[in-house]
């Protein structure tokens, strides 16, 4: 016996469509780390050497020849501010054979501090952070997709479990509809052999059995059919295994008891609290605002405060001393200025911009449009439920009226009250009621599920952490 609680589980482990949607938190989490990579600290360096040779030269303070050789190291790192701050050492050495020069080679060593600091243009934690919270929420969506994912295979599993429920029922009333069948087939032979039936009502009888077999093979086929979008939604239904001449598997019967729903206003709230695509859509709506946020930043004229400040060191001789005369602080330089820039007419910006508040006004719209949706999809939930409720009572009162008809019948039958097509037609409207029972049965528990789908109660009722999507 395959229990409800066994598919769910064996869906949640191994459907392939929610594996797949498992893997986009993840990838958005990486989005997040690359995001916040732009205040991470960088490390530079670079070499050189160089050197010159010619015949003749017009300069007697250079002379023929030259050899330069210098390197450079330092860091730079970015704050939330938007000021850049660059940390910086460099080495030069330059020799040549000028004639002229008291010396032709010098050691030189410097050590400095810079800052550049946005005053309009990329100016605030707002601009600079707004990348890395453009890709929280692009977490958060992501998050929700999966959410909704969840609860669709949940969804999908719970009605392919009663589909299949429903469908083995199915079966079950044939093979007992055959059985009757077959009992009147027998009872009409019996009465013909005594001069009570004619040799019509034994055709109809073994018609009515040929029919059933029919039905049968019909009502089979339907059963296997669920069963296999069951084991599809729960991962086994794999192309490499055998194909099943049986089916592996019976479920419960169709619950017979009705759960009650609660008022429709705590079922809207339920959804607006927990529906997966309200809140990717937040989510969405969240980005648009970033991106309008950082168009009207682009929009500004860059002004940035540039200071450096650092000290020297210079010795003709060796480059050892040169770095102590750094350390001990005997050469210094400074500056500081402001620089300014502006594309002249700002087309492109100002056209960003207007791109920017037509898609944050597009995905508020979609946002109530949403909204909308589920409002309109959880009303016409609601009212099928009820509606299926009382066809429910109906159709369970329809059965025993046509189990009372058909007994009748045969009562009847069997006085010579009526003709055996009287039978077979009661038979037959048994047979119809208590397949309308069991249909409106499954439709009820059908959109009992798609209301718990909305809601979310499907989470709470498979216990779904809801750490898991986050």
């Amino acid at each position: 016996m395959l229990e409800l609680a066994e598919a769910v589980q064996s869906s949640l482990e191994a459907n392939f469509s929610l594996r797949v949607a498992a893997m986009d938190p993840e990838i958005a989490k990486s989005g997040v780390e690359e995001a916040s990579s732009v205040f991470d600290t960088e490390l530079f360096a670079s070499a050189n050497l160089e050197e010159t040779s010619q015949q003749t030269t017009f300069s007697a303070t250079q002379g023929t020849s030259r050899d330069n050789r210098s390197w450079t190291i330092g860091a730079r790192r970015r704050f939330s501010s938007g000021a850049q701050v660059t940390a910086r050492g460099n080495y030069r050495r330059d020799a040549s054979n000028a004639g002229v020069n008291t010396s032709n080679l010098s050691q030189t060593a410097d050590a400095s501090l810079s800052l550049r600091q946005p005053l309009l243009k990329g100016r605030g934690s707002e601009v600079t952070r707004a990348g890395i919270a453009r890709a929280r929420a692009g977490v958060e969506a992501a998050g929700q997709s999966f959410r909704e994912a969840v609860l669709a295979v949940l969804a999908r599993t719970e009605e392919a479990y009663w589909e299949t429920a429903r469908r083995q029922a199915g079966l079950e009333l044939t093979q007992s509809s055959l059985e009757v069948a077959e009992t009147l087939l027998e009872e009409a032979r019996e009465r013909r052999n005594v001069g009570r039936a004619t040799r019509i009502e034994v055709l109809q009888a073994e018609a009515a059995r040929a029919e059933r077999r029919e039905e049968i093979i019909t009502a089979r086929q339907r059963l296997e059919e669920a069963a296999d979008q069951l084991l599809l939604s729960m991962g086994r239904l794999l192309p490499d295994r055998a194909p099943l001449e049986e089916l592996p598997f019976e479920v419960r019967a169709l619950p017979g008891e009705v759960r009650d729903l609660r008022p429709f206003p705590n079922l809207w709230r339920d959804v607006l609290a927990a529906d997966p695509s309200l809140a990717r859509q937040e989510a969405v709506l969240e980005q648009r605002r970033l991106d309008r946020t950082v168009a009207r930043n682009d929009l500004r004229p860059e002004l940035d405060l540039v200071a450096t400040g650092g000290y020297l060191g210079l010795d003709e001789e060796d480059a050892q001393t040169a770095f102590d005369n750094l350390t001990e602080g005997q050469g210094y330089a400074w500056s500081v200025g402001f620089e300014f820039s502006m594309p002249w007419g700002r087309r492109g910006e100002k056209a960003a911009l207007r791109s920017a508040d037509k898609e944050l006004e597009q995905e508020s719209l979609r946002l109530l449009e949403l909204k909308q949706q589920l409002f309109r999809e959880l009303r016409s939930a609601w009212r099928s439920y009820n509606a299926r409720t009382e066809s429910r009572e109906a159709a369970e009162l329809t059965v025993s009226l046509q189990e009372a008809a058909f007994a009748q019948e045969q009562e009847k039958y069997a006085e010579g009250l009526s003709v055996f097509r009287d039978v077979l037609e009661a038979q037959q409207d048994l047979d119809l009621a208590r397949e309308r029972l069991l249909e409106t049965r499954f439709q009820q528990i059908r959109t009992r599920i798609r209301i718990d789908e909305l809601t979310g109660r499907l989470l709470d009722l498979y216990n779904i952490p809801e750490d898991l999507f986050r």
